[in-house]
């Protein structure tokens, strides 16, 4: 049981016309980051409430009891639709919390009520609401699974959505990664890194799709390859730090977790073979989700017909796949189904999502632009502990 603490004067931290300094790309929807004024809260222990608004995720504020706070202030009343929140440890631990606004900062309504954090991530995690008028937003904390301490590194006050969205960063969350397109010199492709990929899109190789709900990859066989490989790609690749470092993990170290939403929509003719996402060691792939025509596999290393997850894939199908590595195994999971578990000792590990294509000009035709794999990604979340 969390224990009740009495409250503690509230320690004020202003800082007028402080905002949101774009950590995270705004969600689909393309809600706007509403400015913050000042921000207070009820207690700390020396990591304070202006931390929360700094965009560092290396920061936090933390006050310890259940019911301790933190306020958001706008300057004036302004409509308001969801808060962003990025939580201390939230990879390792789930945090209980609720929501609340007001007009004057008396009087309180809960607009989200109590629930817990994923548990999954150390990114910011959505949190939705009708749209209301508000001056001030608070979050209430009531400890978390490990102990009765509020963390929180980041957040951010969001507007109503909006139809529409700009760019692929407004539908995933693309902080830590890096894209390859099939584009630019010979065995030198295209490569965007943050925060340059914070706000690209190169149609139609990489684009929002489906009124904003996914993102487009698509690989022509005729694309641009890297040195290390036959094949094109329109593809994302793990990084750490914000998208400043390569992530690079051990299968025997850790646990390490890469879920998605995807949809193959289109396979090069010829040789109709598309990867959606894969785990990548430091030489080579270790396994893949693979659309060869209608039958989607999911391989071990060379073996590429590995398991057959289902023969009768149709083009556009969505499904949910998995990867989960630790202690030396990796359990690979299509619509939440374990389908296989492979054991592997393996270092030096990335994950990889998009449109790899298993073809090219020398095995496929026609040869040109026209002629590709594709496929859209719904959801992208990665998680290490």
């Amino acid at each position: 049981m969390r224990r009740t603490i009495a409250r503690a004067l509230p320690v004020t931290l202003v800082a007028a016309g402080l905002g949101y300094a774009g950590l995270v790309a705004t969600p689909a929807g393309a809600a706007t980051s509403l400015p913050v004024a000042g921000v207070v809260a009820s207690t700390d222990d020396g990591n304070v409430a202006a931390n929360t608004l700094d965009g560092d995720l290396g920061t936090r504020w933390s006050a310890q009891g259940d019911g301790s706070w933190i306020r958001y202030d706008l300057g004036a009343a302004t409509q308001v639709g969801s808060v962003r929140i990025a939580w201390h440890r939230g990879d390792e631990r789930t945090s209980s919390f609720a929501v609340q606004t007001s007009t004057d900062g008396t009087s309180w309504t809960t607009v989200v009520g109590q629930r817990d954090s994923s548990g999954t991530t150390l990114q910011p995690e959505t949190y939705d609401f009708a749209d209301r008028s508000a001056r001030y937003l608070r979050v209430v904390g009531y400890g978390n699974t490990t102990n009765d301490w509020n963390s929180i590194t980041e957040a951010r006050v969001l507007g109503p959505e909006t139809a529409g969205c700009a760019v692929p960063a407004d539908v995933l969350n693309l902080t830590n990664w890096k894209l390859t397109l099939p584009t630019g010199p010979v065995e030198d492709p295209t490569t965007i890194t943050q925060p340059t990929l914070a706000g690209y899109q190169a149609t139609p190789w990489f684009t929002t799709a489906s009124s904003c709900a996914a993102v487009q990859f698509r690989a022509a066989v005729n694309g641009v390859t890297t040195s290390g490989s036959g094949y094109p790609r329109s593809e994302l690749r793990e990084m750490t730090g914000n998208g400043a470092t390569n992530a690079s993990w051990s299968s025997t170290s850790g646990t390490h977790t890469m879920s998605f939403e995807e949809a193959f929509t289109n396979l090069p003719a010829g040789k109709p073979h598309l990867v959606g996402a894969q785990i990548h060691d430091a030489s080579d792939d270790v396994t893949v989700f693979r659309l060869e025509g209608t039958n989607l596999y999911v391989t071990n290393g060379d073996n590429a017909h590995h398991k057959l997850v289902t023969s009768g894939y149709q083009l556009g199908t969505r499904y949910r796949g998995k990867f989960v590595v630790s202690g030396g195994q990796v359990k690979v999971y299509y619509n939440d189904v374990l389908q296989t578990t492979i054991t592997r000792s393996f270092s030096g590990a990335y994950f990889k999502a998009g449109a790899y294509t298993q073809a090219n000009c020398t095995n496929a035709a026609p040869c040109g632009d026209g002629n590709y794999g594709q496929t859209l990604i719904y959801a992208l979340t990665v998680s290490h502990s």
